[in-house]
């Protein structure tokens, strides 16, 4: 997805650097800094993946219940 991403922008800054070249204006200058900011963002902004799974901190004197589907309390007992 991310070299799709990538290829997507690169295309869009190039054809806007050629509309720039053909036809200046405000709006073509402008097409210009939104294909670069999409480049970067594409190249330099990586999703940051957490590690998997769930934590919890429980005190002591708890009952701390994580699940990841269904959970039935009907019947804890702290021991």
């Amino acid at each position: 997805m991310r070299i799709a991403a990538i290829l997507a922008s690169l295309t869009a800054l190039v054809l806007s650097i050629l509309w720039v070249v053909y036809k200046p204006g405000f709006d073509s200058a402008a097409a210009v800094a939104a294909a670069l900011a999409a480049s970067f963002s594409a190249f330099f902004l990586k999703r940051n993946r957490g590690k998997l799974g769930q934590t919890q901190k429980v005190s002591s004197s708890s009952i701390g219940i994580q699940a990841g589907r269904d959970a039935n309390v009907g019947k804890l007992h702290n021991k």
